[in-house]
């Protein structure tokens, strides 16, 4: 566990800033790509209620499709996490 917690240190990479700099903001993008599906996730429910709302007899019908939808956006997120621990910790 300290091999990974020493690759992350900053005062390690003094021969490589650029590197480093770049890793981190890499990681960040890859961080900001995961909130985005969240506010996407977001705004899907939202339509989701509404569209409940305006017909609540397709109630099971809209709600298994959003459940499938969220489920495959979240791989996105799922990516982007994976992608920025790979960046970080690599």
């Amino acid at each position: 566990m300290n091999t990974l917690i020493n690759q992350f240190k900053a005062d390690q990479a003094k021969d490589n800033n650029l590197a480093y700099g770049l890793t981190v903001c890499a990681a960040a993008a890859a961080v900001f790509g995961a909130a985005l599906v969240s506010m996407a996730q977001g705004k899907a429910v939202a339509k989701a209620v509404e569209a409940i709302g305006k017909n609540p007899e397709a109630m099971s019908k809209i709600r298994s499709v959003m459940i499938i939808g969220l489920a495959i956006v979240e791989t996105g997120s799922i990516y982007c996490f994976l992608i920025a621990l790979m960046l970080i910790f690599s």
